[in-house]
């Protein structure tokens, strides 16, 4: 510790020995010449000293506090976003958690989904003839975007509604999209009427969102 003191002591006295000369010389010989100038220009030059000096000083009082509010601005911009994150970090956290929920009700209640005989039991409690039901459902891809075509597919089923009534109609749509297997009726269509006008033929065609296997 002592040996970097006098370093520091060397370096001091080599500055101030640049600056003020050996022993002061240059010192001397300014505070001399200053003395021989005429009053009025000694005078001039202590003013003109004193307000460069109260300058100078307001100047780093002003950068002083401009960088102290720079500073200050940059910290509330920071504690803003950290809370940002904060509030997104939660709001990620809640949408992760219902999108989880979500898939596992599918997963529970379509993984082994027969969509045609759902339909045509649901159909039948309502004592509604249907036509046209396919073999098995088809199957499409999510689209790409999806966050559930890793995982998921649709089943679609496209049949017949046979002389049915709009009460009727509305009814049977009703139960098929309160199902618990999340049913949607992508596509309705009115066919023809019946000889008493008030009676449709109707095209459906129902979706499920079933797990890829």
């Amino acid at each position: 510790m002592a040996k970097y003191a006098e370093y520091l002591n060397q370096a001091i006295q080599s500055i101030r020995n640049v600056i003020f000369g050996e022993n002061n010389t240059r010192l001397d010989y300014i505070i001399e010449s200053f003395y021989k100038l005429r009053y009025e220009v000694r005078s001039r030059i202590i003013v003109g000293s004193i307000f460069f000096g109260i300058l100078f000083f307001i100047s780093i009082l002003i950068v002083y506090f401009f960088n102290m509010a720079s500073m200050q601005n940059r910290l509330d911009e920071s504690y803003e976003n950290v809370n940002k994150l904060k509030n997104i970090k939660s709001s990620y956290v809640a949408i992760n958690q219902n999108f989880e929920e979500l898939t596992q009700n599918i997963y529970n209640n379509n993984s082994n989904l027969s969509l045609i005989t759902v339909l045509e039991q649901k159909a039948k409690d309502m004592s509604i003839q249907t036509q046209g039901f396919p073999n098995k459902p088809v199957l499409s891809k999510f689209p790409g975007h999806s966050p559930l075509q890793a995982k998921f597919q649709i089943a679609s089923v496209e049949f017949k509604l046979i002389g049915v009534s709009i009460k009727k109609i509305i009814e049977f749509s009703n139960a098929v999209e309160q199902l618990p297997n999340k049913l949607k009726i992508s596509k309705f269509r009115l066919l023809s009427t019946t000889d008493a006008k008030l009676y449709f033929d109707v095209l459906l065609t129902v979706e499920a969102i079933v797990p890829i296997n």
